[in-house]
């Protein structure tokens, strides 16, 4: 067959003598495409290093063997088909005395970028926009390539690159968001790449359809036409499912299913189903998207239809038709894939893949993910010289990946990114905040680097382990402000050491230690808790402190059985004095009332007391002063002495009554220096004793007076000073033994009474007043009640007087401050009133 073609390949900086022997191009849609050229020259020595890279155009043009056509073709006759791009490969092939092969690649300029592989990140963009800067990037400018799409693109927060070519990086991005690529040859541009997602970006040329003869090839030279066509039907999915989970939205159901059924397709073609997993939706809208196109994926590939032909225009993203027509087609074709060929004794011809026009093309997803396996070092980065940790509400962190050669804003030098921790849970769990600089290891969601998360914190020389090389026994934990929790294993220095700066407030439990590691004093083993500022210890239901010892912890926690047994000891004492007492008419203490207490209260601290017990003593001291008070009693009982002892003076008040008793050895008063003073201010005083009672002065004298009458009798007799006279008087005999006897006349002694102060407190009266909850007054009845304390002593009982609700008068005295249960009638509900009877005041 006589070629009705000639081809040429011009160069834009050279102009070598070289004559096209042949070609292959192969073209697709989301590839570029490729040129196998064979050329021949005169010269041997060609400088092929010097044609890489350089920019080239092949061309197809027409030749004629007629007059008229050799004349037309001197006139540089427009090319039928041309590619322009770059020479990307070159080769001597072979040399002979006429001539020289060579073979040359020409590719479209986007092929280059296969040549430049790297990682990085692209964050808060959309597809479109990464593939635009990725191709500014490498110097396309905006008529080197363009988008027509149809719909908007999320911004997709995290995108990575990730050790793959620039040119496979944008073949991924493609894929998964179903846009599909072409090129369109430009007279001034050169290769231009055209970008769609729709039926309505195909390029559309010429709109008469190309004869369709199926032994076209053998029968006419120089006509375009479609040589042969085969139809494949292939089988459709079912059903495509697609689902993932974003822990930012943790309940989000992010599954999509989509079925075939109930669509104009036989359901006979209809088989098998797909599911993916971990496609990276984010939200539900993104998984009906993923599953709308892996869905229009599959049905683009139903009808395939591959054939050859002649038809120069025919490129990748055309649509033509067939005359004549095909049903599989009633809208023409879209040329997918073409491999042309043509040689100096062979007409241009091509095979073609093409699918029916009015389907959506989806590219196949066929550029494989990147996968990181194990983890990748990192550092934690904020937004600029932050003293504590950068962290989101999430708890999440940036990162500064250490391919990443870009220049971010500090603290934005990734997205948001989750440490993995050993414990979570809702609103608990473990958290150490980690400060900008710390290396951490990411480690991927399937190995996805678009989904990285901390899988780990690591030391290293700039940020070294706390732990040095001899702690190999010691467990530590230390935050960055020194906080601390150190646990030492080292056997028979075990301990564990909870502590803090502030107040250097710490707690010791074990072998307590210093900071080089030596035992603190003798004793330095136990527990000590310490602080420099301020401490509390709060029990809500009871405390005990106890030194008794619980070997290796071997009893229970309240097991106080030996403070209880000494308790009761005491008790059993004061119960044994308190007998003693009564019958030497002295008044009783509150022992058995304790007893109650310690039965009811104390015992396994039922009620919320504080016991404390040591075996071998209990002692408290302090530079100032001790201030010990109880709203009801204080019971000191002890089986020895109990002795009191003081720097300055000794005072004991008492509201009501002093009593001192002493069962067996006597009780004794002694002053070394001063006065003794023994007054009854308001009433009388006895001295009594069973034997003798012997009143002396060592050394001065015994005076003995009173207002009113001195009475001294003994045995029936008497002597009776009174009103200025002496009565003596006697059953019996009166000795006088003396040297001498005289009577004078009369004569006085007045002796000064001491003034004792008038201490008496005046009885102050008290009313209460009850009333019934809503009303003013108790109406026609009266009202028994009775005020108790709150250790159920009853203070009085009384009857409310009719009308007004007021109760008896009561001494003002026999009610303190506290509290005080009011015992009426049960069926109702009640207010009380306290009164001072001297000017009805309520209280």
């Amino acid at each position: 067959m006589t070629p009705t073609q000639s081809y040429h390949l011009s160069f834009s900086r050279f102009s070598p003598s070289l004559s096209v022997v042949s070609f292959t191009a192969t073209e697709a849609l989301n590839t570029s495409y490729r040129l196998d050229i064979e050329l021949t020259s005169a010269d041997a020595d060609l400088p092929l290093s010097s044609y890489i890279n350089q920019a080239a155009k092949f061309t197809v043009t027409p030749v004629s063997s007629d007059a008229l056509g050799l004349i037309e073709g001197m006139l540089a006759p427009e090319p039928l088909k041309e590619w322009s791009g770059i020479i990307t490969s070159c080769e001597k092939l072979s040399v002979s005395a006429d001539e020289t092969r060579y073979r040359m690649v020409l590719e479209p300029r986007i092929a280059a970028l296969k040549h430049h592989r790297t990682s990085r990140l692209f964050q808060n963009q959309n597809v479109p926009d990464i593939i635009s800067s990725l191709l500014k990037h490498h110097g396309f400018s905006g008529v080197d390539f363009r988008f027509n799409t149809s719909r908007e693109y999320g911004v997709r927060e995290y995108v990575t690159q990730y050790q793959e070519s620039d040119f496979a990086f944008i073949n991924r991005l493609c894929e998964e968001e179903g846009i599909w690529y072409a090129f369109e040859q430009n007279a001034q541009y050169g290769d231009v790449a055209v970008f769609g997602d729709d039926t309505a970006h195909y390029f559309r040329g010429n709109t008469s359809p190309y004869p369709y003869r199926p032994h076209g090839g053998l029968e006419s030279v120089g006509e375009e036409a479609v040589f042969a066509l085969q139809v494949k039907h292939n089988p459709i999915l079912e059903s495509i499912r697609v689902g993932d989970y974003n822990y930012r939205d943790a309940d989000t159901d992010l599954s999509s299913a989509v079925t075939a059924k109930g669509t104009e397709t036989d359901s006979s073609v209809l088989l098998g189903s797909d599911s993916h997993w971990g496609l990276h939706q984010k939200t539900p809208e993104e998984a009906q998207l993923q599953t709308a196109l892996l869905q229009q994926l599959d049905h683009s590939r139903r009808i395939v239809a591959s054939g050859s032909g002649n038809i120069t225009a025919l490129r990748p993203g055309l649509v033509f038709q067939t005359a004549p027509s095909f049903s599989e087609a009633p809208n023409g074709w879209l040329a997918v894939s073409l491999t042309h060929s043509g040689s100096r004794d062979q007409a241009y011809s091509h095979t073609f893949t093409a699918i029916p026009a009015d389907s959506i093309f989806r590219p196949e997803r066929i550029t494989p993910l990147p996968k990181i396996q194990g983890s990748l070092p990192a550092r934690v980065t904020s937004p600029g010289n932050y003293t504590y940790a950068y962290i989101d509400n999430m708890g999440r962190y940036r990162v500064k990946l250490p391919f990443d050669l870009d220049e971010w804003s500090p603290g934005g030098e990734s997205r948001p990114i989750r440490l993995a921790k050993p414990y979570a849970g809702p609103d608990y769990g473990q958290h150490f905040p980690l400060h900008e600089g710390t290396e951490v290891m990411l480690s991927f969601v399937q190995g996805n680097p678009d989904r990285p998360y901390i899988s780990g914190v690591m030391h290293d020389s700039s940020h070294p382990d706390h732990v040095p090389a001899d702690w190999n026994t010691r467990n530590v934990i230390r935050t960055w402000a020194n906080n601390k929790l150190r646990m030492e294993d080292k056997q028979g220095q075990e301990h564990i050491k909870l502590a803090t700066e502030y107040g250097k407030t710490q707690l010791n439990l074990g072998h307590i230690v210093d900071g080089q590691r030596q035992k603190r004093g003798d004793n330095g083993e136990g527990f000590e808790l310490r602080t420099d500022s301020w401490g509390a210890v709060r029990a809500g239901k009871g405390l005990f402190i106890s030194t008794d010892a619980q070997n290796q912890a071997s009893g229970q926690v309240l097991d106080m059985d030996a403070a209880i047994a000494q308790m009761e000891q005491a008790l059993s004492l004061a119960k044994s004095l308190n007998k003693a007492a009564h019958t030497a008419k002295n008044e009783a203490t509150e022992a058995e009332e304790q007893a109650g207490r310690l039965n009811d209260s104390l015992k396994q601290l039922q009620r919320s007391g504080i016991i404390q017990s040591a075996p071998d003593g209990i002692a408290t001291a302090t530079p100032q002063s001790q201030l010990h008070t109880a709203g009801q009693h204080i019971h000191h009982i002890s089986g020895g002495d109990t002795d009191i002892s003081t720097g300055s003076n000794f005072t004991v008040h008492a509201v009501e009554s002093v009593n001192l008793f002493a069962q067996s050895s006597g009780a004794k008063l002694q002053a070394n220096q001063g006065k003794v003073e023994i007054q009854a201010q308001n009433d009388e005083m006895q001295i009594n004793a069973l034997k003798e009672a012997t009143i002396t002065s060592s050394a001065g004298k015994v005076t003995v007076a009173a207002k009113d009458e001195i009475l001294l009798t003994s045995g029936g007799a008497y002597i009776k000073i009174k009103d200025g006279n002496i009565e003596l008087g006697c059953p019996k005999m009166v000795w006088v033994k003396c040297a001498g006897f005289q009577v004078m006349g009369s004569s006085s002694l007045n002796n000064l009474l001491p003034l004792l102060s008038n201490n008496q407190q005046q009885k102050e009266t008290m009313r209460i007043q009850i009333k019934r909850i809503g009303t003013q007054k108790i109406s026609g009845i009266s009202l028994d009640y009775k005020l108790k304390t709150a250790d159920n002593r009853t203070l009085f009982s009384s009857t409310t007087q009719n009308e007004s609700g007021l109760g008896s008068k009561h001494d003002r005295e026999q009610i303190h401050t506290g509290s005080y249960l009011l015992i009426g009638r049960e069926s109702d509900d009640w207010q009380l009133f306290v009164y001072e009877e001297d000017n009805n005041e309520e209280n």
